[in-house]
């Protein structure tokens, strides 16, 4: 059992707690769902199961908590190792050997198992993640979505008796995330493993927890059955920027319309259950065609691209590809299948083994990555890979400084950007000290403060509340309107059907499909959202098949 009674954290120098008068009791064998907004407080509670607080990360605390009956202040993380399995927010911060089955051995090698168990236990831990294809391979050549494979499988091969995992699906394409959930459902209803989970996207995870507790500014707000909690703290939920599963969000807008239904549907199986008599009792209205925007001039061309890393695979195959101006483009595919070493031929870090990129007719073998720079803003997959300088001002106001912009644009610039992104409270703080979102959001502010032609964002969502992922695409969508192209690459399929205008979809390092966002998401075995598959069962009642999204279907239902 895991126990916290009226406990209270501050980290060194911090005015505000970190967690304030947490008291909980998660019993052994529960599937826990925790979820709040960026900066709440929930990998704060996560460094406490395994005593990274307070032996690693130093501070000020009072209250108690107890893992498995061990107080976290008399026993260092060492000892709770085998008890309780950490996967951390970023997998890069727990990849320390060359190889994958190295990877995995190392846990097992520093606790001295016999070579046999060892054997045994990398066996499984390969299988059950679905990755043994990857055992010799270059730790640092995997996709980040394998990456988080590697590392989730690390943990699993040490048995914990309690397994936590912060954001495990955030880099995850949607078959892999549900891969890697069946994998914790198992452990945890067959083997009685307790599984603790942080995840802001709640529509994949909902349908395996037991119990969700959302965190806010260090508290507790809520604490229960996930269907209970979804329902009856609905608003507040919303107004926090929890990120409300879309089948979720449709029943409560159904009910303002007069619906009556015995419970609120947390999938799709059970929305087609509780709400198939909708377009019968609402009625459906026919709405007119949509309208596809085309986008301006090309500003970036591919032709007959192909990319093989050293002594691996290939990563790109014959890529025929043109992206115009002012379009909105979202970049999916499963893990591996080449969507970042595509775009990172966009701003020449990566350049063509044979074929040809141009960007505004510059072929990019002929300039450098700086210069393309000028015109091309890149967000890494990892922010940690923006982060170098000492405040969170210094870091946004580092490009426009080495541009030799004037004092006093740089202010206005640098002023305006923290306000979008609510970063003004962190102005004077050290990056890497903040949370995964809060890195996340700086990494971005610095790139969008020099308001490239050309914006291209590797998973910039990680890590972020529903809030704050609402602000920015609404913010790219603007950026869109002023003639600059968006390339948005993604495993967030609900947000590509909200916010983008074409899809392009990678399997293999080729494009399989690119179009219109209806045309490629409508229907699309893995790919398609929650709306869209539940709109399937309407189309009999006259319902369009591409419907994307809830607002589109709740135009139709009269």
């Amino acid at each position: 059992m895991i126990k916290l009674s009226n406990f209270t954290f501050y980290y060194n120098g911090a005015e505000k707690p970190a967690l304030q008068d947490v008291s909980l009791e998660i019993q052994d064998g529960e599937f826990v769902l925790i979820t709040g907004p960026s900066g709440g407080g929930k990998s704060t509670l996560c460094r406490c199961l395994n005593g990274l607080i307070p032996h690693f990360f130093g501070g000020k605390l009072r209250g108690q908590v107890t893992v498995q009956g061990l107080d976290i202040t008399n026993h260092a993380p060492k000892e709770l190792a085998t008890r309780v399995g950490m996967v951390f927010q970023d997998p890069e911060n727990q990849l320390v050997a060359k190889e994958v089955e190295r990877e995995i051995a190392f846990g097992l090698e520093n606790l001295g198992f016999s070579r046999s168990l060892m054997a045994k236990r990398i066996e499984e831990s390969l299988e059950a993640l679905g990755i043994a294809h990857l055992r010799r391979r270059t730790v640092s050549e995997l996709s980040g979505g394998e990456k988080q494979k590697v590392v989730i499988a690390s943990v699993l091969a040490l048995h914990p008796e309690v397994l936590v995992l912060d954001e495990p699906t955030s880099e995850l394409d949607p078959r892999s995330a549900e891969e890697v959930l069946s994998v914790l459902e198992r452990l945890n209803g067959e083997l009685g493993l307790t599984i603790i989970l942080v995840e802001h996207r709640l529509d994949r995870i909902v349908q395996y927890a037991d119990r969700l507790i959302v965190i806010d500014q260090g508290r507790v707000m809520a604490d229960g059955g996930v269907r209970n909690v979804l329902n009856t703290h609905f608003t507040e939920l919303t107004e926090i920027g929890i990120g409300i599963p879309s089948i979720v969000k449709l029943a409560h807008e159904l009910k303002k319309k007069g619906f009556a239904m015995d419970s609120i549907p947390l999938t799709v199986k059970e929305a087609r259950r509780f709400l198939g008599e909708a377009p019968h009792k609402i009625g459906i209205k026919r709405i007119e065609g949509k309208e596809s925007e085309c986008g301006g001039n090309p500003v970036i061309q591919t032709r007959k691209l192909w990319h093989v890393y050293h002594e691996g695979p290939a990563a790109l195959r014959d890529v025929d590809l043109k992206i115009n101006e002012g379009e909105f483009v979202a970049v999916i595919g499963r893990n591996g299948s080449g969507k970042t070493t595509l775009v990172k031929h966009f701003n020449g870090l990566l350049k063509p083994t044979s074929g040809m990129v141009t960007v505004y007719g510059v072929d990019t073998t002929s300039v450098t990555v700086a210069e393309l720079a000028h015109r091309v803003g890149f967000v890494f997959q990892n922010p940690n890979d923006h982060l170098f300088s000492d405040t969170v001002a210094e870091e946004i106001a580092f490009t426009l400084k080495i541009r030799r912009e004037d004092r006093a644009i740089i202010n206005t610039k640098l002023d305006a950007v923290m306000e979008r992104f609510n970063l003004k409270k962190y102005q004077k703080e050290y990056p890497r000290f903040l949370s995964g979102g809060e890195k996340q959001r700086i990494a971005m502010a610095s790139v969008l403060v020099a308001e490239p032609d050309i914006l291209v964002l590797d998973e910039p969502t990680r890590g972020m509340d529903y809030n704050l992922k609402s602000e920015l695409m609404d913010y790219l969508r603007e950026y869109v309107r002023m003639g600059k192209t968006v390339i948005l690459v993604t495993h967030d399929v609900e947000t590509v059907a909200e916010y983008a205008d074409r899809v392009i979809l990678l399997s293999e390092g080729q494009i399989v499909v690119d179009g219109d966002k209806h045309e490629v998401l409508s229907g699309a075995l893995m790919f398609s959202p929650q709306i869209n598959r539940l709109a399937q069962t309407w189309v009999g009642s006259g319902a369009p098949s591409d419907i994307l999204t809830v607002s589109e279907l709740l135009k139709i239902l009269e």
